[in-house]
């Protein structure tokens, strides 16, 4: 049953298509109206020197008062601390950041957390309130998959504690995002699939989530569509520009529709296993996907019926077995039995997996459930 309320949260201003980021500039501009523009940029080191990020650089000019390049995969929370220092000592009055999800989330939380004392780590421990303003944040993904220009979320890990999940806040909403599928143009293969596998998934979960409204399952189920059809020809050629664009924007649908619906038990499962894995988190996902959404199928096929007859094909159980085939394809296992998962960890992410992702979805899974689960990945 679809919410009959519900509340949308999204950036003022959303760009998209090839060249988009020519905007940012003026953009910033916009957003900083009165104000000398002085951005913080964070950057990844292989956006920033390609000729989009350089193009980039050099329009946005002397507005650009410091930099930082390179973060962690899963980024670690003493690298938010280390944004923060770096912003605060050039006195920056906006971020910019230019990445794939782990700079984003960072952008988004030391934009964030730079407004209050505290530590980053008090924060996500949740031992002091957490500030009640943010600097102004432009966000510009360079991979088509995690949607954290669109999120109020974002996802960090705390090494010394040994846990990752995602803070949250209505804040950390970027003001202005440009989705540019320029920037994705080089990307490897791997990352294209794993990155395109994460959107599907969240397209997907999104659709069937006890949070879905007719807002979220219409964006969600458009994201499905363009996903399936375009992200193995942009895996099978990089180059190809109708392919790229459409996955970016596939991913970006679906990140407007999720924001708002919540996820599932692929997402609730994959930040612990990834984690105690070291597994890239769209990877985890494209393992987990198959299983988990025939998991679901008995409590949603109604909906998924709907979805795939909206696509042409048969009934639910197509839809399934081309999301089984497009994971094939894209050379993802249908295991985590390489990647080293044993019984040892199987409490640590019965534990750990119990978000608000598992809460939203369709069909509840018990802890021998997961256990139950698990055994068949290892």
């Amino acid at each position: 049953m679809l919410k009959d309320t519900y509340v949308v949260n999204f950036p003022q201003v959303l760009h998209f298509g090839c060249g988009s980021r020519r905007q940012a500039a003026a953009a910033a501009d916009r957003l900083l109206a009165g104000q000398e523009v002085r951005l913080f940029l964070l950057a990844s080191r292989r956006a920033l020197a390609s000729p989009a990020g350089q193009e980039l650089l050099d329009g946005l000019g002397a507005r650009v008062v410091g930099c930082k390049c390179g973060i962690s995969s899963d980024p670690p929370l003493d690298e938010v601390e280390e944004c923060i220092a770096s912003l605060r000592a050039a006195s920056a009055n906006a971020v910019l950041c230019l990445g794939g999800g782990s700079v984003l989330d960072t952008g988004k939380a030391a934009a964030w957390l730079s407004q209050g004392s505290g530590s980053v780590q008090e924060y996500f421990a949740g031992s002091i309130p957490v500030p009640e303003t943010t600097l102004p944040l432009l966000a510009l993904p360079t991979t088509a998959g995690t949607g954290a220009e669109i999120t109020p979320n974002a996802v960090l890990t705390d090494a010394a504690g040994g846990q990752k999940r995602s803070i949250r806040s209505g804040l950390m909403v970027p003001r202005v995002a440009i989705c540019d599928p320029d920037f994705t143009f080089s990307l490897p293969r791997r990352i294209t699939a794993d990155s395109g596998l994460d959107a599907l998934t969240q397209a997907l979960e999104s659709y069937i989530s006890l949070g879905a409204s007719e807002y979220s399952r219409g964006l969600a189920g458009r994201a499905v569509a363009l996903l399936l059809q375009w992200l193995p020809l942009a895996w099978e050629d990089g180059a190809n520009r109708e392919a790229r664009t459409r996955v970016a924007e596939g991913s970006m649908l679906g990140a407007l529709a999720f924001s708002q619906s919540s996820l599932g038990a692929v997402h609730g499962l994959a930040h612990p296993l990834g984690h105690i894995l070291h597994l890239a988190h769209g990877y985890t996902c494209a393992v987990l996907l198959p299983h988990i959404l025939a998991w679901n199928l008995p409590a949603c096929r109604e909906a998924v019926q709907v979805l795939a007859e909206s696509m042409g094909w048969s009934g639910a159980e197509e839809l399934l077995q081309r999301v089984q085939a497009l994971t094939q394809q894209l050379q993802v296992p249908g295991n985590f039995r390489a990647a080293g998962l044993t019984p040892a960890v199987f409490d640590y992410v019965v534990k750990n997996c119990r978000s608000g992702s598992m809460r939203s979805n369709p069909r509840p899974m018990s802890d021998d459930e997961v256990v139950t689960l698990l055994q068949k990945l290892s």
